[in-house]
This record gives C-alpha cells, sequence and structure tokens, in this order.
C-alpha cells in the first residue's frame, strides 16, 4: 500500500508494517470512533540524538549532590544565556554560574504564558516546531512549543521507569505497545504508531459508552488488540476496573501522582502488574516515576536538575519541603532554568533501597500548597488529610474550606467499593478538631472535559495571603 502524502508528513518513518498496524487500530469492527489524527513526526535523521539519549540514561543517571547542576547541566545553561531571550536578561549579573547559582532568577509558568517566545533560541529552526496545550490543572492552560524529538524521549524514559520496575520495554512490529485509556465527556481520540518502537502501535482512547459502536467493544478491543502497556489517570483507571476489561498489560503507568493506595492495589490484583505513578509535566517533559521500594519518586531523565526552593528562591535545607524547580530538560524551544513548577515537596538525595542512585522527591504534592486551619486555628497539612483519606477506597475526591472555617468532603468511591461518610468524617476529624464537616459522595465525580479534580481549595488562603 503506498503510503500517502499526509501521512508520510504525520509519520515520516513509517512502513508497510507500520500501515499494516494502523489498520489494525482503525479498522477493527470494535475500533472506537477516533476523532483525531496524528503521528510521531520523527525523522531518520533524529535516530543518533535519540540513541544517545537512550545511552545517556544508563550512563548519566547517577547519585546526585545538593547545590547547583552537573557540569553537563551547567555547560547548557550557559549555551541559553547567549541564546535566549529571557536567559539573556535574567542571568546577566551571573558571573560564575555554579558559584553564584542561588542568585539565579526563577522562572515560572507565568512567564511561559505572558511570551512563550521569550523562551526560543535567537537561532533556532522553527520548521519542526508544534504546540502543546496544558491541561490547566492547577492554573489557567497555557501554549508550549515543543519539539517531535524531545518528546520522542519519552519512551526511552519510559523504558527505564519499567526496567527499574523488572518490566522488559521490548516493544515489536505487530504488537500494540501501549493504550492511553481516558473516561471524559470530550477528548481527543487517535490511533498511532511508534517507530522508537519498531512501529508497535498506540491508541488514545475514551472508555465512554457514547464513542464506541456497540455494546461490548471496548471489551473485545482490548481482548483482542492486547496492549503490552495501559496509561492513564485515576479515574480512567477506575472506569476500566468497573467495565472489568480484559488486558494482559505487563504494567500500568499513571499519569497522575494522586492515585490512591486502595486504587493501586485494585489494579494491580485485576491485572497482576506493577502500577508506576509518573511525575511528568508538558513543559518539561517525564520528571520522575515512582521508587520501586515504594519510597517516592526518583528523577528520571539526566538532563534534568531538580531543586526544592523556598519562596524567595533559597535552596531548602535538606528534609524542608519546598517548590520543585527544574532545569534543564531537552526541548530545544523551551529550555527551563530554575523553572518553578508549581508542585511541592521533599528532595531526598540519600541512597535508596532500590538501587537506584538518582535523588528521590518525598510527600510530592501535584499543586500549590493550601491553607487549611483546625477548629483551634492550628494550620493543617494536605499531606495530613491525604494521610488520612488513604485509608478509604476512594478514586479522587475535592476537599474545601471555606472562609468560616467550615469543610466540605466531595469524594467519588472505588469502583464496586463502599464508604462509610460518617467513618470518613470521623477521620478528618482526627486532624481537623470539631470542625463543621459534610461528606458527600458522587459517583460521577471527574467526568467533565479533561477529567481534572482538584484535590483541595480553601477560601482561608484569600483571607491570610
Amino acid at each position: 500500500m503506498t503510503v500517502d502524502a499526509r501521512t508520510r508528513d504525520r509519520c515520516p518513518r513509517i512502513t508497510e508494517a507500520g500501515l499494516s498496524m494502523l489498520r489494525a487500530l482503525r479498522e477493527h469492527p470494535d475500533a472506537p470512533r477516533y476523532n483525531h489524527v496524528t503521528g510521531d513526526r520523527l525523522h531518520e535523521e533524529d535516530l543518533p540524538a535519540l540513541e544517545a539519549f537512550r545511552a545517556a540514561i544508563a550512563d548519566a543517571r547517577g547519585a546526585r549532590a545538593p547545590g547547583p547542576p552537573p557540569p553537563a547541566v551547567l555547560r547548557r545553561v550557559a549555551e541559553w544565556r547567549v541564546r535566549v531571550p529571557i536567559f539573556q536578561r535574567l542571568l546577566a549579573g551571573i558571573a560564575d554560574l555554579a558559584r553564584d547559582w542561588e542568585r539565579v532568577p526563577t522562572t515560572s509558568r507565568a512567564d511561559l504564558a505572558l511570551a512563550p517566545w521569550d523562551f526560543v533560541p535567537d537561532d533556532a529552526a522553527l520548521d519542526r516546531m508544534v504546540i502543546y496545550r496544558t491541561a490547566g490543572t492547577t492554573g489557567h492552560p497555557i501554549t508550549v512549543p515543543h519539539h517531535p524529538l524531545a518528546i520522542r524521549c519519552y519512551e526511552p524514559l519510559v523504558e527505564e521507569a519499567l526496567a527499574r520496575h523488572g518490566v522488559a520495554a521490548d516493544f515489536r512490529a505487530g504488537e500494540v505497545a501501549c493504550f492511553l485509556v481516558g473516561a471524559q465527556i470530550r477528548t481527543y481520540t487517535y490511533a498511532a504508531v511508534l517507530t522508537a518502537w519498531q512501529e508497535a502501535g498506540f491508541a488514545k482512547l475514551n472508555l465512554r459508552q457514547t464513542e464506541w459502536p456497540r455494546e461490548g467493544s471496548q471489551a473485545r478491543y482490548f481482548a483482542d488488540l492486547a496492549p503490552r502497556l495501559l496509561t492513564g489517570d485515576p479515574i480512567s483507571f477506575g472506569e476500566l476496573l468497573r467495565q472489568g476489561l480484559p488486558a494482559r498489560p505487563r504494567a500500568l503507568v499513571s499519569t497522575s501522582v494522586a492515585m490512591s493506595p486502595a486504587l493501586k492495589r485494585r489494579l494491580a490484583e485485576r491485572y497482576r502488574a506493577p502500577v508506576i505513578d509518573w511525575y511528568s509535566l508538558v513543559e518539561t517533559g517525564p520528571v520522575g516515576y515512582a521508587c520501586a521500594a515504594g519510597d517516592g519518586y526518583h528523577v528520571l531523565p539526566p538532563d534534568l536538575h531538580v531543586e526544592a526552593l523556598r519562596p524567595d528562591g533559597a535552596a531548602c535545607a535538606p528534609g524542608e519541603r519546598g517548590e520543585i524547580t527544574l532545569t534543564g530538560g531537552r526541548n530545544p524551544f523551551a529550555p527551563m532554568v530554575r523553572y518553578r513548577t508549581g508542585d511541592y515537596g521533599r528532595i531526598d538525595h540519600a541512597p535508596c533501597a532500590c538501587g537506584d542512585a538518582m535523588p528521590r522527591l518525598l510527600e510530592l504534592e501535584g499543586r500549590v500548597p493550601v491553607l487549611f486551619r483546625a477548629a483551634d486555628g492550628t494550620p493543617v497539612s494536605t499531606v495530613d488529610l491525604s494521610r488520612l483519606l488513604r485509608e478509604h477506597p476512594l478514586l479522587v475526591h475535592e476537599f474545601v474550606q471555606r472562609a468560616d472555617r467550615s469543610c466540605e468532603l466531595t469524594c467519588r468511591p472505588l469502583p464496586g467499593a463502599l464508604v462509610d461518610p460518617a467513618r470518613i468524617a470521623a477521620d478528618l476529624r482526627r486532624a481537623l478538631g470539631a470542625v463543621e464537616l459534610a461528606v458527600e459522595i458522587d459517583p460521577v465525580l471527574g467526568e467533565r472535559v479533561e477529567g481534572k479534580v482538584l484535590p483541595y481549595q480553601s477560601e482561608l488562603q484569600l483571607l491570610e495571603d
């Protein structure tokens, strides 16, 4: 079959084997109603750089000390200060990057939102730029300029995370590598092949019945295509369990760090495969994966330097919680220097029992810290509330504290699980005291566009800022 020009543009390295896989995904009698077309846009000349990055993952990951970035990252920052408009300005007064690292100004989502062109190097060739849009979970959505090669570096990073959990990532032609599952009112869905993985198949799916031709289509499609990897967010994985979809994946990768231990256990038992939490941002790509020993998230890419900072830009003391801040990455159209993510946690550089020497992110919270008060006025952290809520079989939740300190919890149980609102309220009062507290069960919480839920919100934040 001849490759048409549009398919070749979207997937320049596609072969007859890849076309056959696309047909299998798109023309299966139970295939969903795909509403989008895309491709990996990986060129033959990209392969040496991709293989070099794969080798760097094996060779350049290792123990790191607190302080300035490693020499390889510092060299790149030195290049950006000459070529990138925003860093030409911000780094003008920094004589020695290593010595004066804590004086380097931070950047943020606001900088990228207001002037994304400021992050693009003056001499960059723009012909392969693609635009990604963030979901806006913790703020207004923004557009991020990106490069197909940088995006395809996800594949080697997935391989490393899988290997750390004892899973081989030897994807082959003629098989489906991954289903990215969603459970949303509206989202893009498409089929593609990943030429970095021997043209193995990939599909982004919406599990809602309205997207499929007939009752039972989802189950037959999963059974016949047999994806070796499943990715998605907790709501999508909850729907996967509810529908009882047949699959034998080698692993499940969660794209959200908010997955409850109860859901993780259910998924691992149902599919007899490891469930790996994954911390990633559109702006920077993958940042970390869940430690195989269950102790935080190891920094994944070797070209990324991670810090925890105080509000004034000073580095946190060992064990102190601060804002996760990133330097480096491989996106040529949006290099990052001390980029504040809006996420918070602690960084541990000590050796880990799992054998991965890269630093770990502990108590990672994918949101700005929220101020809560107990009935007696003492502060209560989201970490404290999360520890209490994890004792219940919840899929997702929204907890809100009003200006008068009254609280409301809306929660969605795991499929088939029974929860006791009175018991949840009693557990929360262990941290909050005798506050007015309402607990509501909502079996469809999160079933809106993009399926995003803000776990914690507080009106006290506005009053006390």
